[in-house]
């Protein structure tokens, strides 16, 4: 670096002598002058470096900073992406453990095996209602489409989904998810060959511990990733069925829909010293946006002291965990009514439970009876429940113009059409129509072309031409059982 230096420095001193750098440094042959000139420079006089005195026009030249050596840069610069990449792969270990979906983490990444059916804590709760643990149904045994299981429940330990040792008929429930039954069956190409070949006729039943049967239909297989757990939500009711094992890079899985009215009651089920028994069920009367739903039950006292029903807690739930309480106007629909006398020893007695319900309640509808309020056992019934078929669509029409179109001779009538009702509305041709004292006039165009659909609480901007008649100055339009009069024809 030195030398650049000195060479700069040498180049600029022989400019401002006036010498091509270009001539030699030896023996240099002066012009003569008038005037006496000074001698001209030595060798070692030229290769002297001379520093000029500063003016504008010659500024003093700065000395050049040294760089670093070139192998500093690169050990610089590999030291940094080193340090990229680390957080880089701290951040992607953070998030690959997240649930999709909102789902909470099931730690279904990882396979344990078992011999024999793992045992659960015995403090280990589904349901909680004011931090009291609350007895729920559990899931027993699995049909698709003839293929049964019997069901053991397991819960995560240390992210590992236990797993049947042996694929044979035994597969595994997932303690905990009542709303999306999750169950997992162990990895054989019979299973995988069983799953991947549902079609959306096929239905698939979930046996209970109380004996209710739920029916799932429509089931979908797709593949997922094995970190995947958002089919897993416990969102809306429905059955995920997960294949577990195998060596694959994506996991098997099948989504199936509650058919809630294919479901079956269970026979009875048995809390504090009594035996509940669901004779029925159903809705008694449409009321506008709400249904009066009524559940006739038997009590019988198996206890060793009197019942007092007047104590009974009695709740209705639905798909979402709504709840809702006992309803004294509706329960006076039902057959028996208000159950109120108190239950002997080895007596029964029956009762009504009415409840006032939204139209568009989410099933499953699941009654619960408890003893009283403050009691820890639960007797749940998943009761049949037939959603209500949507409104019908209302239509609306409004005109905005309507002319006379000399030009092509047609008439122009534009206008919106709304569908305030809660199913879509369709239009076709012979929905639209213009008639005079001549008769009827020919639809020429409409825009959109027709058949028009509107979806439930939609409008659509619509404009038709019909052919004009003759000799009239007033017609009637008609579209979805509206007319309206235009007048004034020219």
């Amino acid at each position: 670096m030195l030398c650049c230096f000195d060479i700069d420095i040498m180049n600029e001193s022989i400019e401002n002598n006036n010498i091509s750098p270009d001539a030699p440094f030896s023996d240099p042959k002066p012009e003569p002058t008038p005037d006496p000139a000074p001698q001209p420079a030595t060798q070692e006089e030229a290769t002297t470096p001379i520093t000029p005195s500063p003016s504008p026009h010659n500024p003093r030249p700065r000395a050049r900073r040294p760089y670093p050596p070139t192998w500093s840069i690169l050990l610089i610069i590999l030291g940094v992406v080193i340090i990229i990449g680390v957080g880089a792969g701290a951040l992607l270990s953070m998030q690959s453990g997240r649930p999709t979906g909102g789902a909470d983490s099931l730690g279904v990444n990882k396979l344990s095996t078992f011999d024999s059916p793992p045992t659960l804590p015995p403090d280990l709760s589904v349901v909680e209602e004011n931090n009291t643990p609350i007895i729920t149904v559990h899931p027993e045994r699995i049909n698709i489409t003839g293929r049964a299981f019997n069901l053991v429940p397991v819960t995560e330990e240390k992210g590992r989904w236990p797993i049947p040792a042996r694929a044979n008929d035994t597969a595994v429930w997932l303690y905990g998810t009542v709303v999306n039954y999750v169950i997992g069956v162990p990895y054989s190409e019979t299973t995988t060959s069983l799953l991947g070949g549902l079609t959306g006729s096929d239905h698939i039943t979930l046996t209970l511990d109380n004996g209710a049967a739920l029916i799932f239909g429509s089931p979908q297989a797709q593949r997922i990733a094995t970190d995947d757990t958002g089919p897993m939500a416990q969102r809306q009711p429905g059955l995920t069925i997960v294949v577990l094992g195998g060596d694959q890079a994506t996991r098997l899985i099948v989504k199936a829909r509650y058919l809630p009215e294919e479901s079956t009651e269970s026979e009875g089920q048995k809390v504090d010293g009594l035996s509940i028994e669901v004779l029925k069920s159903g809705v008694v009367e449409e009321a506008g946006d709400t249904r009066r739903f009524v559940v006739e039950y038997e009590v019988n006292n198996e206890g060793k002291t009197p019942a007092d029903p007047t104590f009974f807690d009695l709740m209705l739930e639905d798909g979402e965990g709504q709840r809702y309480p006992i309803n004294a106007s509706v329960t006076t629909q039902g057959e028996h009514g208000v159950l109120q006398a108190p239950i002997a020893t080895g007596e029964s007695a029956q009762g009504s439970a009415g409840y006032l319900i939204p139209r568009d309640v989410e099933p499953p509808i699941t009654w619960i009876f408890r003893a009283d309020p403050t009691s820890t056992e639960a007797a749940r019934f998943v009761l049949p429940y037939q959603s209500p078929p949507p409104r019908p669509p209302e239509p609306r029409v409004e005109l905005t113009s309507a002319f006379a179109d000399g030009t092509r001779d047609v008439i122009v009538i534009n206008g919106v059409l709304h569908n305030d009702g809660a199913s879509p509305l369709t239009v076709t041709r012979e929905d639209i129509s213009l008639t005079s004292s001549q008769g009827a006039s020919s639809l020429q165009a409409s825009t959109p072309l027709a058949p028009w659909t509107v979806e439930a609480g939609g409008q659509m901007n619509f404009e038709v031409q019909f052919s004009r008649p003759t000799g009239v100055d007033k017609v009637l339009f008609g579209l979805v059982g509206f007319t309206f009069e235009i007048e004034g024809l020219p």
